[in-house]
């Protein structure tokens, strides 16, 4: 999704990328959370079709960004994984080097 050719400078710019995304959704999520829980209480005092209609809108908002945060937290995962499994074989290749120095 965000790679290139160099795997280590692009998985490190990948995950500076998906931070800021995920922090710039993540604040856009917390400011629909606070105007859907004012649009809520105003639809609990006036129960209008306007009043309905605006909380259903930012809720949808709100699933939207949900999604997005999901989608970018798996990407995000998966490099971190991929790196994991990366420092394991280092780790693993060194001890075995390690190993075959001392015999």
């Amino acid at each position: 999704m965000f790679k290139s050719n160099n795997s280590d400078q692009n998985d490190s710019k990948s995950v500076e990328d998906i931070e800021k995304l995920i922090n710039e959704n993540s604040s856009e999520h917390q400011l629909l959370l606070e105007s859907f829980k004012e649009s809520m209480n105003i639809f609990a005092t006036e129960r209008s079709m306007d009043t309905c209609l605006q909380s259903l809108n930012i809720s949808i908002q709100l699933a939207s960004i949900r999604s997005t945060l999901m989608e970018l937290y798996k990407s995000y995962s998966r490099i971190l994984e991929n790196e994991i499994s990366r420092l394991r074989k280092i780790c693993q290749d060194n001890t075995h080097e390690t190993d075959s120095m001392k015999k």
